[in-house]
């Protein structure tokens, strides 16, 4: 048993760190410098203020350090629980910024998982008692469940397009020229 546990905290350690990594790598391998556009936001009027600005930004952000020291930055600050400052938001801390959508993550989460739980003890218990049931829904909550999200949310807006118009299943979705194609309504 202690070695099983063992062996679990060392799988669950490596992929943290693989995912901190990751998190950490995403955004300096991605095209652009967010200290251009932050400067590029800022819409300023001198351009001999550019020069202080960019060395400001690229101070506080550490972007003037080389990637490995970067790299031990990140790891030092994320262990005390500082987050660091938003590019996107500037200047706000990004901890602040997180505990400002915790109320709206609560609000949506917490009926999601409510709601999920009720209708799969029902609908897993109605399963239960009818083998035509066990043998259809599985299936089913198998494909819906590796569905992409675009996939399912086209299928939908098509199901409530026909049910809103009383079209006929397929709803065929047209442009605002009346011609078969792309429609931005759903």
């Amino acid at each position: 048993m202690g070695r099983y546990l063992v062996r679990k905290l060392a799988i669950y350690l490596a992929t943290f760190v693989v995912a901190v990594s990751v998190n950490w790598a995403i955004p300096r391998l991605m095209p652009g410098n967010p200290v251009d556009r932050m400067i590029a936001r800022a819409s300023v009027a001198h351009p001999e203020a550019i020069g202080p600005m960019r060395a400001y930004y690229e101070g506080i952000f550490g972007l003037d350090l080389p990637a490995w020291r970067q790299y031990i930055n990140y790891w030092a600050e994320l262990l005390q629980g500082n987050l660091g400052v938003s590019v996107w938001l500037f200047p706000a801390q990004v901890s602040d910024v997180l505990w400002q959508a915790v109320p709206y993550t609560l609000s949506l989460m917490i009926p999601a998982i409510l709601l999920s739980w009720l209708i799969g003890n029902k609908v897993g218990a109605l399963t239960a008692r009818r083998k035509i049931l066990d043998n259809t829904i599985l299936p089913l909550g198998y494909l819906l469940s590796a569905t992409p999200y675009s996939g399912s949310r086209s299928c939908w807006c098509g199901c409530w397009a026909s049910i809103w118009t009383g079209s006929r299943w397929p709803a065929v979705m047209t442009s605002p020229s009346g011609r078969p194609g792309r429609s931005d309504s759903c």
